[in-house]
Formats: C-alpha cells, sequence, structure tokens
C-alpha cells in the first residue's frame, strides 16, 4: 500500500472570485495571450505524419509549452534526423509563429488594460527575445506590459522556475504574492514551482496544467469583476 499524495498547499485562488489581490501578475505568451502554441502544435503533428511517426501522449504533454531546443530535439529523435534539419523542415513547411496573423486570444486586451491600470504586469515565455518582443507589439500588448522575460534572460527555461521568479523580481514582487496564467503543464509546473499563485487557461487539447484555479477562457466575466476590485499600486 502506498502513501496518499499530499493535499496541495492551500491558496488564495481556491476560493472565487478570491478575498485576495496580487502585488504583480505575469502572463505566459503563446497559449494565453496569442494562440501560437496551438499553431505551433499543429505544425509538429503534421510533421510528424509526414514521416509515418506518432509521439506518446506522454511525450507530447511533457514536451508542449517547452523551449524549441526541447521539441526539435524530441522531433529529431523521432524522425531520425537533426535538430537543426527538422528546424530548417518546419521553417519551410510552416514557417515561424509570427509569419501569420497574430490575433489576441479572447478577453486578453481588456484583461491586460484593466490590469495594467492597477498593477505591474510582465510576460515569461520561452520565446526568443526578437520573437517575445515582435508577438507583443504586433498584439498591441507591449505599451501595457511593464517586463518581459525571454529564454535568453534566465540560466533554464520551462518547466524550470526561473522565469517566473525572474518576472516577479523585475516587478518589485514576491512570488507568493504574484498572479500567474498559464496554458500548458510545462508552464505551470514552472510558475508554482516559483511560488506564484497560478490561474490555468487550457488552450491546447491534452493539457491538464496543474493549479488552484482553471477557467476556460480570460474572458471570464467574474476574474475582470475581481480585477476592477483590485486597488491601484502602481
Amino acid at each position: 500500500m502506498t502513501d496518499a499524495a499530499p493535499a496541495p498547499a492551500p491558496s488564495p485562488l481556491d476560493h472565487w472570485p478570491p478575498r485576495w489581490e496580487p502585488a504583480a501578475v505575469v502572463f505566459d505568451c503563446d497559449g494565453v495571450l496569442v494562440d501560437t502554441e496551438g499553431r505551433w502544435v499543429e505544425a509538429q503533428t503534421a510533421y510528424l505524419r509526414e514521416h509515418e511517426v506518432e509521439l506518446h501522449d506522454d511525450v507530447r504533454r511533457r514536451i508542449t509549452g517547452g523551449s524549441a531546443e526541447v521539441v526539435l530535439a524530441v522531433l529529431a529523435e523521432a524522425v531520425g534526423r537533426t535538430p537543426e534539419q527538422v528546424a530548417h523542415d518546419l521553417r519551410q513547411r510552416h514557417g515561424t509563429s509570427v509569419d501569420h496573423e497574430l490575433v489576441p486570444l479572447p478577453g486578453v486586451v481588456d484583461l491586460i488594460a484593466l490590469i495594467s491600470e492597477r498593477k505591474p504586469v510582465a510576460v515569461a515565455s520561452n520565446s526568443p527575445r526578437e520573437l517575445l518582443d515582435l508577438k507583443l507589439e504586433r498584439l498591441g500588448l507591449a505599451p501595457m506590459i511593464d517586463a518581459s522575460v525571454a529564454i535568453e534572460d534566465v540560466a533554464r527555461p520551462k518547466p524550470a522556475p526561473d522565469m517566473y521568479a525572474h518576472a516577479a523580481q523585475l516587478l518589485g514582487a514576491a512570488p507568493a504574492d504574484t498572479l500567474g496564467f498559464e496554458d500548458s503543464e510545462t508552464g505551470a509546473r514552472a510558475a508554482v514551482d516559483a511560488g506564484l499563485q497560478l490561474i490555468a487557461v487550457p488552450s491546447i487539447p491534452g493539457q491538464h496544467p496543474a493549479a488552484p484555479r482553471t477557467l476556460e477562457s480570460l474572458a471570464d466575466p467574474q476574474l475582470h469583476d475581481w480585477v476592477r476590485t483590485w486597488t491601484v499600486t502602481r
């Protein structure tokens, strides 16, 4: 007989809407602000299908939300090519995440506008700096973002906690006083391990990020109503 898993630590998000407000807020980018993560997963699936290869569901879940380096290494092993060859193939067939029209996911612009009036906001993404800056600019979000953390800015990308810990530090907030938003299991693990309070907004089928609170969309009316109650501290 095995011991039962320990119960998750209490979170202010256990009550909804919470009787708590954060000192700062950190968003993931791909899959939370814009549906680039979904397109990236579709591109991977199409590429594997071309090579008549399938990834085990556990492997797919593990790499979703991970860095491009990790994903390319797994795909390369699966199809018998080098990561560099796979990267070239994917660029030729599907372009990059900014080669398509970028449209914010539902609720994103209004929510970030509400939050940025009250609290400092950051974005933490496994994207390279050049791509992250371009995405935020093209989404029209850059003027509302106080700080951003790209993959070059930390020693270890998600699922390590470095990115979220650094984002909270840039905003001058303790991790426990910082609210995060994530869509993937990889990103959720990073945020929770960094000590953030986390709301998961899954956008890719098969992903079940562990978080104290899960919402279907950033357009959730109770979420927006809760943000409107926050005090202005910036």
